[in-house]
C-alpha cells in the first residue's frame, strides 16, 4: 500500500472541513461555515474547492441580506399599521365616551328641568289654595260621560264601559283620558280640540301634572298604533325616511320619544322569515355540532366552521348577525384574538356582535378579549339557556344601537 504524502494529508484534511462546511451551508449556519472555509483556505491556499465554497457562501450571504432587509421592512410596516389602528381605536373610543357623556348630561339636564317645572307647578297650586285632590261635582262627571256617549253614538262606535273608580277625581281622570285618547287618534290635537280639552280639563279640575302625563300616554299610544298599521301596510319601511318623519310630525313625536318607541317597534315588526345568522367556530367538531343544534333549535341559522381560516374566507362574502369563536384553535393559522382583529378590519363587520368561547378561566385572557372590544366572553362548560340568553341579549342590544345609528344618519335635519 502506497504511503500518503504530506500533500495528500492536507487534501484529506481540507476535504473533511469542506464536508462540514457543506452541511452548515445547507442548515443556514453561514457564519460558522465562513469560519471553517477560512480555516480550509489557510490549510490549502490553492485548493479550487475552497474557492468554490467561498463563492457559494458569498451568494448565500447576499440572499440572506436581502431577506433580512425585506423582513425588517415588513415588520416596520406591520408596526406602523398596528400603531395607526391603535390610534384609530383610541380616537373612536374617546369619541364614544364623549358622546355618552354628552348624552348623560343632556338627560340629567332634562330631568332637572322636569323637576323644576314640577316644583313650580306644585308651588303655584299651593299658592292658589288648590286641594291635593280636587272636589268634582257629580253632575259634572255625569255630563262629561253623557257627552262622550253621544259622540260615540254619532260615530257609530261601541258604547263605553265605565270602570269603578275609588274617587270622583280618579273617575274624572278616566273620562279625561278617554277624551284625550280619541283626540290624539288621528294625530296631534287641533286648535278646536285643544279649546274643548281645556274646557273639559277646567270642569273636571284636572291638575297640570296629570294632564301632561295623560296627554303623553295618549300621544305615544296613538303613534304606536299608527306606526304598526303603516308598517304592516307597507306605507313605511326602514328605507322610507320621509314617511317616518311625516308620521312623527303628524303626532308631534320628539326625537327622544321616537328613539324609545321605534327601536322596539322595528325589532318587533321585523320579518318573521328572516332568521338570524350566526357564524360559529370551534375545532372540537362534537361541541361545534352541539352548539349548532342548540342555536337551530332556538330558531337561529348557523354557519359552523372548524377553523378561523375557513370562517374568514366565508366572511369575505357573507355578513352574519353574530360571530361566536373559540379562542384556542390548534388547527387554525389564526388564533381567536388574531381572527377577531382581522374581522374588525372589514368595514361591514366592525359592529357585528362577537362572543368568545373558551374552556380557560385565565383572567388575563378574559381581560385581553374585553380590551380588544369583544362583546362578551362565555366560559366552557355552559348551559343551553345561558348561551341562548347571552345571544338574544347581545342581538337585542345590537338591533337597538343599529336602529338608533340608522335613524340619526337618515333622519338628520328632518326632525
Amino acid at each position: 500500500m502506497a504511503q500518503l504524502t504530506p500533500r495528500d494529508d492536507i487534501k484529506k484534511m481540507v476535504s473533511e472541513i469542506l464536508k462540514r462546511v457543506d452541511q452548515l451551508l445547507k442548515a443556514g449556519s453561514l457564519d460558522e461555515a465562513a469560519a471553517l472555509i477560512a480555516k480550509a483556505r489557510e490549510t490549502d491556499p490553492k485548493n479550487v474547492y475552497v474557492s468554490a465554497y467561498e463563492e457559494r457562501l458569498a451568494v448565500l450571504k447576499e440572499e440572506r441580506s436581502v431577506r433580512e432587509e425585506a423582513e425588517a421592512k415588513r415588520r416596520a410596516e406591520e408596526e406602523k399599521k398596528r400603531a395607526e389602528e391603535e390610534a384609530r381605536r383610541k380616537a373612536e373610543e374617546a369619541k364614544r365616551r364623549a358622546e355618552e357623556e354628552a348624552r348623560k348630561k343632556a338627560e340629567e339636564e332634562r330631568k332637572r328641568k322636569e323637576e323644576e317645572e314640577k316644583k313650580k307647578r306644585e308651588e303655584a297650586g299651593q299658592k292658589a289654595g288648590t286641594q291635593a285632590v280636587p272636589d268634582i261635582p257629580r253632575e259634572v262627571l255625569e255630563e262629561a260621560k253623557r257627552s262622550i256617549l253621544e259622540g260615540r253614538k254619532k260615530k257609530e262606535m261601541p258604547a263605553e264601559v265605565w270602570s269603578t273608580a275609588s274617587s270622583a277625581y280618579e273617575e274624572g281622570l278616566e273620562i279625561y283620558r278617554r277624551v284625550l285618547t280619541e283626540a290624539w287618534e288621528d294625530g296631534a290635537t287641533t286648535k278646536e280640540e285643544n279649546e274643548q280639552l281645556t274646557a273639559l280639563r277646567g270642569s273636571l279640575r284636572v291638575r297640570q301634572e296629570d294632564h301632561d302625563r295623560l296627554e303623553r300616554e295618549a300621544k305615544i299610544a296613538a303613534y304606536t298604533k299608527a306606526f304598526r298599521l303603516a308598517w304592516s301596510s307597507g306605507a313605511i319601511s326602514p328605507a322610507s325616511a320621509t314617511a317616518l318623519a311625516d308620521l312623527r310630525k303628524k303626532f308631534n313625536i320628539t326625537l327622544e320619544e321616537h328613539e324609545a318607541i321605534e327601536a322596539q317597534l322595528l325589532w318587533e315588526l321585523r320579518p318573521s322569515s328572516q332568521k338570524v345568522r350566526i357564524v360559529v367556530i370551534d375545532d372540537d367538531e362534537k361541541l361545534l355540532k352541539v352548539i349548532s343544534d342548540s342555536l337551530q333549535e332556538a330558531g337561529f341559522q348557523t354557519l359552523p366552521f372548524t377553523t378561523t381560516d375557513e370562517a374568514f374566507k366565508a366572511l369575505k362574502d357573507t355578513t352574519p348577525d353574530m360571530i361566536i369563536s373559540d379562542i384556542n384553535l390548534e388547527t387554525s393559522t389564526m388564533g381567536g384574538f388574531s381572527f377577531y382583529e382581522k374581522v374588525r378590519e372589514i368595514d361591514r363587520l366592525q359592529d357585528i356582535p362577537f362572543i368568545f368561547l373558551s374552556g380557560l378561566t385565565d383572567e388575563v385572557l378574559i381581560r385581553t378579549g374585553k380590551e380588544l372590544g369583544v362583546d362578551d366572553y362565555i366560559t366552557k362548560p355552559f348551559s343551553h339557556d345561558t348561551l341562548i340568553a347571552t345571544i338574544r341579549g347581545k342581538l337585542k342590544r345590537y338591533r337597538q344601537l343599529k336602529n338608533g345609528k340608522w335613524k340619526r344618519e337618515n333622519l338628520k335635519g328632518k326632525i
